[in-house]
């Protein structure tokens, strides 16, 4: 069976857009490690597509678990030579994890962030909770503080497991940090340190799904989210972002996947931002590293993976590109009630 005939398999099967280049990024994946939760970080491919695809591999022995590992038959190694593929060297600075950042001159509030966020509510499911480790925090904060996005700005932070708003707070240049969320855990373990610390950072309860109260309505210069992966989500977090902000020059920022974005969801979501009236101005990849969350036996890609061993510690395999938008034309947004599941589509994988 060719290639070709496998893709019109595999996309009955999937039921996502995808390339043979999508193929493709799946077997350079296994040609630079053997260790599931590396592949899948490594892929850029969705989740769905690349459990489907590796597990077909092994059904026609090109790929085969030793140990644990995924490693390529002869066979394997064969069609990867009949594709011109072999393995990529690794690029990545390892002093700034490839952000282009140092944040050396935060240090001394990383570690005081690091202090008062040991008691943080742990990340739920129902909520597709998931929050990023201490170096993409500030490094997200370096990053809005170069763009002047920062300083002397009104922020608006809409959904915050990661604790971002604290982050942005802490550094005292900001005029006022909003935050809101759905969770009430959040919003109380937020409001106590804010209280205590006297940080210029107001928490409140907020279902994203409810119209944005109109004291947040063109309030803000810069909005930060990171919203679910589902397109019905990603539009609710950043049509919220945007209907905050007051006008052209203002950013909004959120984070963006692979693993549960195919390049058909990308390019749905810049012609959004487009009709939106705005234009993307930076994408930093594999910018937000996630820890791993108490749930991951419970998502709904366990049953995929061709491999049932949770990642080592401290191995953070889930990640996501970095957003930065800027308002070109302030449009007309209707802020409106939404209805259904926000948080499904064919291509999450971790709810």
């Amino acid at each position: 069976m060719s290639l070709q005939e496998w893709m019109e398999e595999l996309k009955g099967e999937v039921q996502i857009p995808f390339t043979k280049r999508d193929l493709e990024r799946a077997l350079l994946a296994l040609l630079r490690t053997d260790n599931l939760w590396d592949a899948l970080r490594l892929s850029n491919v969705p989740m769905k597509l690349l459990c489907h695809f590796w597990n077909r591999l092994i059904q026609k022995g090109m790929l085969k678990i030793e140990e644990g590992k995924l490693r390529l038959t002869e066979q394997g190694k064969k069609l990867c030579e009949e594709l011109s593929l072999s393995k990529i060297p690794s690029f990545s600075c390892k002093l700034c994890q490839d952000r282009g950042l140092d944040w050396g001159d935060l240090s001394n509030l990383a570690h005081k962030f690091l202090e008062w966020t040991k008691g943080r509510p742990s990340a739920l499911q129902k909520y597709d909770q998931g929050y990023v480790d201490l170096s993409s925090v500030w490094s997200r904060t370096a990053f809005l503080w170069k763009q002047g996005d920062l300083a002397g700005k009104e922020i608006f932070v809409l959904g915050d497991d990661d604790l971002s708003s604290l982050s942005f707070a802490m550094t005292k240049v900001v005029k006022k940090v909003v935050v809101i969320d759905i969770d009430e855990r959040l919003i109380h373990f937020l409001r106590q340190i804010a209280e205590r610390e006297k940080l210029p950072l107001e928490a409140e309860v907020h279902d994203l799904r409810e119209p944005l109260p109109e004291k947040w309505i063109g309030a803000f210069d810069t909005f930060f989210c990171d919203p679910t992966e589902s397109l019905p989500g990603f539009k609710a977090f950043v049509e919220r972002g945007l209907l905050s902000l007051k006008g052209e020059g203002c950013a909004g920022y959120f984070g963006l996947t692979r693993l549960e974005s195919s390049l058909s969801k990308w390019a749905k979501v810049q012609k959004f931002l487009l009709e939106k009236g705005a234009v993307i101005t930076h994408i930093l990849e594999y910018f937000n590293e996630y820890e791993n969350w108490e749930y991951l036996q419970k998502m709904r890609s366990w049953d995929w993976l061709p491999v049932k061993e949770a990642p080592s510690r401290g191995q953070l395999w889930y990640t996501s590109s970095l957003f930065r938008i800027e308002v070109v034309e302030k449009k007309e947004i209707e802020n409106r009630k939404l209805e259904g599941n926000i948080f499904d589509d064919l291509e999450v994988a971790t709810t």
